[in-house]
């Protein structure tokens, strides 16, 4: 298999947030999450947002993926005004979001079959079998969500995610409840599937997790702490791919980059959510 170049760029305004803020009404009057966020994403990078809880991670990705409404601003994807979910866009939550009274291959096969209007039944099911075989599904393809690990199920997420072959894919924290040996397996699934030839994903990625972060990004995104988060910083991962959680460590440029973030997540927006508070 051949990887990705370190920079996959296409165009660099991409995917575009432009002043993007989001409020909410709750009991206790207007709540604003995320206030003037700009960034912007192109093709075929990985971008991870990372910061403390409560800081708008998830609504931007929601808000990317047309299931929050932006307040002011827009969210533009190729040049087009983001307004409500589609299938150029594909989301992979925490907990697996998968149908229980479906098989693990019925779970995938009906994603495709509702997106891919264009394929035949042979072409979706080869389509479907394809993507089971690669995140090492196969012989459980009979079982239904409650009989397998939490593990196996977030590779369904994965294999479904990919296998309707959208063009953007939204991960909101995908390996956050799962154990350490699990999630380095899935991450490298995840790096396997996103450097497919023939295929240009670009990946947006909610993370606590710093050395996820690292491993799997181009470059980090770091908010401030809500309400009214926006971004406080955006750093570059320049090292080389492919990369394995093995070898990251021993990178010219890791330890600046963790160290960075560290300052960041532990220090200085630390500070300033205890004056917040």
């Amino acid at each position: 298999m051949k990887t990705k170049p370190i920079s996959p760029v296409m165009s660099s305004r991409y995917l575009e947030l432009r002043d993007l803020t989001i409020s909410f009404s709750t009991p206790r009057g207007r709540y604003t999450a995320v206030k003037d966020v700009n960034l912007m994403i192109a093709r075929g990078e990985i971008v991870s947002l990372i910061g403390h809880s409560g800081c708008g991670k998830s609504t931007i990705l929601n808000a990317i993926g047309g299931l929050v409404q932006p307040t002011q601003g827009e969210v533009i994807l190729g040049g087009v005004k983001i307004d409500a979910p589609g299938p150029d866009r594909g989301i992979v939550f925490q907990h697996y979001s998968l149908l229980p009274w479906l098989t693990v291959y019925q779970n995938i096969f009906e994603a495709v079959d509702s997106v891919m209007n264009d394929k035949t039944k042979a072409e979706k099911v080869e389509l479907v079998e394809r993507f089971l075989q690669m995140v090492g599904l196969s012989e459980h393809r009979d079982k239904k969500p409650r009989q397998i690990s939490g593990g196996m199920k977030q590779r369904v997420a994965i294999a479904r995610a990919f296998a309707i072959n959208p063009e953007v894919l939204l991960l909101d924290e995908p390996f956050g409840a799962l154990d350490a040996l699990t999630k380095t397996s899935l991450q490298e699934e995840l790096i396997n599937l996103w450097g497919l030839e023939n295929q240009t994903k670009t990946v947006v990625l909610v993370t606590h997790d710093i050395e996820e972060a690292i491993l799997l990004s181009d470059k980090i995104v770091v908010m401030t702490n809500g309400p009214e988060a926006t971004i406080g910083e955006v750093i570059e991962v320049p090292l080389p791919r492919p990369r394995n959680k093995r070898d990251l460590v021993r990178m010219p440029g890791y330890a600046e980059i963790h160290e960075r973030l560290l300052y960041l997540l532990m220090d200085a927006f630390a500070v300033q959510k205890k004056l917040a508070a």
